[in-house]
């Protein structure tokens, strides 16, 4: 009986770290797999093709093509929570103001919340651009860092310095997310309505608008009714967009549809056709091919019957032996210990948790703290290799695997940037 107990006892003691050893193989088999070796093929490629970025007072960017400036849309994605990708992203709109005129900074905001954006670059009251931060501060979000706000700051102080025919400004495409800031921008709409006479319709607005708290519910239905009894009314777009973009967050349509309406949109009655639009957005919305979960910004862009087909571009910032400031609140807490943020080396592409087939290739190469590498060259490797083409994370339902058959980079991120050595983002502070 006796020792029938030991081997129960034994078996007992000995069964959790016979599994967590099993768990620590499995993981590095499937780490190992997932990151992949090194190929000299790419290797000797990628270094005919790339460039280290140093940020200067005009940082040049010799890589890119002639092909590349004629596109009219240029998106950079990369994978929040890093500081350097914003410093990246102030040398890109400057490049691009200087080297092709472009004016309009495409952003991963809402149509209200550019607006408090554009009124801060016009007059430089920071209140309007404190309220903006404030909502990303509330929700711990990523986009509520030091670093944006101060790259806002340095657009305002460029635009100083430029004709009034070259200022840059925000065109915000993206689904409501700030109804404090709706609210707001409604308040300032609605003043441009006739005082009289005025249907019972619009004094409903009126008096929504003028409330303490917004029901967007209501006002749903509100400006449904409105927009229907002016479906021929060319007057007041500002307000008639705003209402729109109400009316698109109670249908539940998909993020990234709304983001291409608003563009489609916004594109037609500005008169953009011919305007040259650049912005950094997250990395799954900038990728141009149909993924396994979700339909991206980017790939919808490129559909059939998409005014956009073929006029838009994107850069994939990948990230190695760089922190990243992560929202503390999912987390345990243990590890959160009650903050809004932790910063982690976790998220990079080369693991423990974030892994990116063929990563070790541009690891190998890069020069600097910033590499940028063309992916799409004549007799490019990466046009017949899958290397660089999914991300594949521990985090569940965060893998980004793309559709179809061998999906390639080449026609993915025509341009990597590849960035070592990044601090983390701090969150904003007045």
């Amino acid at each position: 009986m006796k020792k029938a107990l030991k081997r129960i006892a034994l078996f007992l003691l000995l069964t959790p770290l016979v599994l967590l050893l099993l768990g620590v193989i499995a993981y590095g088999i499937y780490a190992l797999t997932a990151v992949g070796g090194e190929s000299t093929p790419h290797q000797t490629y990628l270094q005919q093709h790339q460039q280290e970025v140093t940020f200067t007072e005009d940082t040049p960017f010799p890589l890119f093509d002639s092909a590349f400036y004629q596109k009219q849309i240029i998106l950079l994605g990369e994978s929040h929570g890093t500081a350097t990708p914003q410093e990246l992203d102030f040398a890109l709109l400057k490049h691009l103001n200087q080297k092709v005129g472009l004016r309009h900074y495409l952003a991963e905001v809402d149509y209200s919340q550019a607006a408090l954006l554009n009124q801060y670059l016009q007059t430089g009251n920071e209140e309007r651009l404190r309220f903006v931060f404030q909502f990303w501060a509330r929700h711990n979000a990523q986009w509520g860092n030091q670093e944006f706000y101060n790259k806002i700051k340095k657009i305002r102080a460029l635009n100083q310095t430029l004709p009034p025919h070259r200022q840059i400004w925000f065109l915000g495409v993206d689904r409501i997310q700030d109804t404090d800031a709706l609210h707001r921008h409604l308040r300032e709409l609605i003043t441009q309505l006739p005082a009289k006479p005025e249907d019972t319709t619009t004094a409903r607005l009126k008096q929504m608008a003028a409330a303490d708290t917004l029901d967007t519910d209501a006002l749903a239905r509100t400006a449904a009714q409105f927009l229907s009894s002016r479906a021929q009314d060319t007057a007041n777009f500002d307000l008639r967009h705003t209402l729109q973009n109400v009316v698109y967050l109670q249908d539940k349509i998909k993020r990234d549809s709304v983001m291409y309406l608003n563009l489609q949109t916004l594109v037609q009655q500005k008169g953009l056709e011919r305007e040259k639009l650049y912005g950094m957005w997250g990395i799954f919305h900038t990728i141009p091919v149909r993924v396994q979960r979700g339909v991206p910004f980017a790939y919808l862009l490129q559909g059939d019957t998409s005014p956009f087909k073929g006029k838009a571009v994107s850069i994939g910032v990948y990230t190695v032996e760089s922190e990243s400031m992560m929202p503390a609140a999912a987390l345990p807490a243990a590890i959160n210990k009650g903050q809004r943020y932790v910063n982690t080396t976790w998220a990079n592409q080369d693991g423990p948790l974030v892994f990116v087939n063929g990563i070790k290739d541009l690891k190998a190469v890069s020069r600097g703290h910033v590499s940028l590498f063309k992916t799409d060259a004549a007799h490019s490797p990466y046009r017949t290799s899958p290397r660089l083409a999914s991300f594949k994370t521990l985090f569940p339902g965060q893998s980004i695997e793309f559709a179809g058959a061998n999906p390639r980079v080449a026609t993915i991120f025509p341009y990597i940037c590849l960035v070592k050595n990044s601090k983390a983002l701090t969150p904003v502070k007045w």
